[in-house]
């Protein structure tokens, strides 16, 4: 990659990123999913050689950005996790007590 080439695939790890937190705000974790594949992806390319130095500062300040995105991007993906598994674990109850109910009502 050259340093241009470099500096345009920060911009776009950034980019990508700011758009994951969007749709992470709106639940959107399909969306999310889908995107954190593309940054994956992006992210290897962008660090498969080393940066120029006509790059470091564009690639440095984007890093530096999407790191203080990052926790919040996780905490509400944690979030959400942690909501599915207790409505999964709210519905086993409930199919639990549903069978009990059904087994000894007869």
């Amino acid at each position: 990659m050259t340093p241009d080439d470099k500096k345009q695939a920060a911009r776009r790890l950034l980019g990508l990123t700011e758009q994951m937190l969007r749709e992470a705000r709106k639940e959107d974790w399909a969306a999310v999913a889908a995107m954190e594949g593309q940054r994956r992806e992006l992210s290897e390319a962008l660090f498969a050689e080393p940066v120029p130095d006509e790059a470091v500062e564009v690639v440095r300040r984007c890093i530096s950005e999407l790191l203080e995105i990052d926790p919040e991007l996780q905490r509400l993906a944690a979030a959400a996790r942690d909501e599915a598994g207790d409505a999964v674990r709210k519905t086993q109850t409930g199919k639990a007590a549903l069978s009990a109910y059904r087994r000894y009502s007869r």
